[in-house]
């Protein structure tokens, strides 16, 4: 019912075009919903819970910035690619930190003039979560610039980031094909690297990051799963060998295995699913569970 009241809401307020797509705000529709006001500290968090979920926006010291275009697709799959390879590492390390995607709200100064969406962040302060988001400065911060927030994330959020005490920022930038990452916590200068780079995380020792296509990331994962699909399939394949033949009977259960993991996880990258398919890369009953529910 609350889904329904939400989607209802939206619609009246004429976000929505007739085919149930979401479609991008004009200046008419910022009048409509009150958030024309100019200059610093004009809003509040209040103003944010206050609009539908449809929308996106981000207050810095009052002032408020509204997401006027849905993202792009370039701007989706960079997102969801380094997503996906924080959270495989992270799986890995079992520590204390924690990857999130946007849309996360983070009180990133713990007062009600500042709040912002990172599209990708990583908090290692348990302390800091709570229902709502994050309070408190995320230690690791990545933005994916799109053509009209390139101000916003190269200069107003830098500077955000900056006061507030982010240890690691970068800025993903699709046109231009580089990435700037900012060393905060040490207050270098920062250094710039191709897409074409591995680029090392600085709060990390050990973890290094592709800017990758979906294609890539798929044959990535299906490389690293062939391990543990072989030994998945080599338990089938032992059951299958005493009718079949132990050799012919394990041979085929890897086949088996392999053609199984890629299916789920072209299912699961479609749905944009990547939180699931990194758990199911360190869990296998985790991925057993997702076999089910796609019935694969």
């Amino acid at each position: 019912m609350e889904y329904a009241r939400i989607r209802k809401e939206e619609k009246e307020m004429g976000i929505e075009t007739e085919n149930g797509m979401l479609r991008d705000l004009t200046q008419e529709d910022l009048v409509r919903l009150g958030l024309d006001r100019k200059g610093k500290w004009q809003y509040t968090v209040a103003d944010i819970e206050a609009l539908p979920e449809c929308i996106r926006a981000e207050l810095i010291d009052g002032e408020l910035f509204v997401s006027m275009n849905t993202p792009a697709e370039i701007h989706q799959l960079l997102l969801g690619n380094l997503f996906f390879q924080i959270k495989q590492f992270l799986l890995k390390k079992k520590g204390d930190c924690e990857v999130y995607p946007a849309p996360f709200g983070v009180l990133i100064k713990k007062d009600r003039h500042n709040y912002v969406e990172p599209d990708i962040l990583v908090v290692c302060d348990r302390d800091k979560l709570n229902e709502k988001g994050c309070y408190g400065a995320p230690d690791f911060v990545i933005e994916v610039v799109s053509p009209s927030n390139r101000k916003h994330d190269y200069v107003r959020k830098l500077a955000l980031y900056r006061e507030a005490g982010v240890r690691e920022y970068w800025i993903v930038d699709p046109k231009r094909e580089r990435v700037t990452v900012y060393d905060l916590e040490h207050g270098k200068e920062p250094v710039l690297y191709p897409f074409s780079e591995r680029i090392p995380v600085g709060i990390y020792g050990d973890l290094y990051l592709n800017v990758t296509t979906r294609s890539d990331e798929m044959q990535e994962v299906l490389d690293e799963e062939r391990q543990a699909s072989r030994a998945e399939g080599l338990t089938e394949g032992i059951e299958k060998g005493r009718a079949d033949g132990f050799t012919e009977g394990m041979e085929k259960g890897r086949a088996e295995g392999e053609e199984r993991f890629a299916k789920l996880t072209a299912l699961l990258l479609r749905e944009g699913r990547t939180d699931d398919l990194a758990k199911a890369l360190a869990d296998t009953a985790y991925r057993e569970g997702l076999y089910r529910e796609f019935s694969i």
